[in-house]
């Protein structure tokens, strides 16, 4: 025996649930068929691949391979194969490709698109007008009477200041009243941005990892295709046997597609990255500082949490004891 005890148990059980022989398990590997390897099969496949120390110790022996085991000989059959461990990171790589590439697209999509929505918004610009000068009457006299602007975030201290005597009434009540008393059609605002929850739970930095892992997988599988059909011994690549040649012109083929799509999708993530810093510079935030997450999430609060459950109720029997306060 070759392997330590624990090694040989933990292929031997793994290999069991295959229930393919080592020249099948061969031989899908060398023809991608992901019908008789699935991304689970190869995903465990990869656990069980001989290690470089394993492949010294099995080119080293010259003995009776029969009398090896079951974990023994299926190194021997996966050390025959050439890069096989790169094979099976690109083979991996192919299944899960478009619905990884896909995810993305529509997450960077989907942020880019909200942004968009959030700056072209009259309605959510009305209404932070109108608060913008409600803390500038509540103000008025004092050094910050005369604000200029301020932060989406300082919007959500409404519902923690009291207004006048009426410990139940806040800010936010009396805002919510005022744009219902005044402006009525600013109500709905919440339509324009009912992408900030979602785009809140994403995290930018998530993105971009995932972004910059799909273009090193493509470009791993790029190197992988260059040493395989690499000259090899004095071979030329015409002289490469059928197998190598099959997974060559697939994953060429796989690669040149993957690699298109991606440059479409990294111009797409430049488009979300222009707009975040478009949304910093239109609401006065730092760039450097500015977290679309944090921006988003805030957003969300002040609709959803804050200024639709003040908003008044309508007038027909309802409570809308704020309303008489505006007529």
């Amino acid at each position: 025996q070759l392997l330590d005890l624990k090694r040989a148990n933990n292929i031997a059980i793994t290999l069991s649930r295959f229930k393919l022989s080592n020249a099948e398990i061969k031989q899908a590997i060398l023809k991608l068929d992901q019908e008789t390897l699935s991304f689970d099969h190869l995903q465990m496949l990869l656990t069980l691949l001989p290690t470089s120390d394993e492949m010294k110790m099995l080119k080293a022996f010259k003995g009776d391979q029969e009398k090896l085991g079951v974990s023994e000989r299926f190194l021997l059959a996966m050390a025959k194969i050439p890069k096989v461990e790169a094979r099976v990171q690109g083979f991996i790589f192919k299944l899960e490709f478009n619905s990884r590439k896909d995810d993305l697209k529509d997450k960077v999509t989907m942020m880019a698109s909200t942004a968009k929505k959030v700056m072209e918004s009259s309605k959510f610009k009305g209404i932070l007008e109108i608060t913008l000068a409600l803390g500038n009457f509540m103000n008025s006299g004092h050094a910050l009477g005369n604000a200029q602007g301020f932060s989406i975030e300082s919007v959500l201290m409404l519902s923690g200041i009291r207004a006048g005597s009426n410990k139940k009434i806040t800010l936010m009540h009396y805002l919510s009243a005022l744009v219902a008393s005044k402006e009525p059609h600013l109500l709905d605002f919440a339509h324009d941005l009912k992408g900030c929850r979602e785009a809140a739970g994403l995290v930018v930095g998530a993105l971009r990892q995932e972004m910059s892992q799909l273009v090193q997988c493509c470009e791993e599988l790029e190197r992988t295709l260059c040493d395989i059909a690499a000259p090899k011994n004095g071979k030329e690549k015409k002289d490469l046997d059928p197998s190598t040649s099959t997974f060559i012109q697939i994953m060429t083929e796989f690669h040149e597609g993957a690699k298109a799509e991606l440059e479409e999708l990294q111009a797409k993530m430049g488009v979300m990255d222009e707009r975040f810093s478009a949304l910093a510079a239109y609401f006065g935030e730092d760039k450097r500082a500015f977290s679309p997450n944090d921006f988003f999430a805030h957003v969300n609060a002040f609709v959803e949490r804050q200024f639709q459950k003040d908003k008044p109720k309508s007038s027909d029997g309802k409570d809308d004891s704020m309303m008489g306060l505006f007529l």
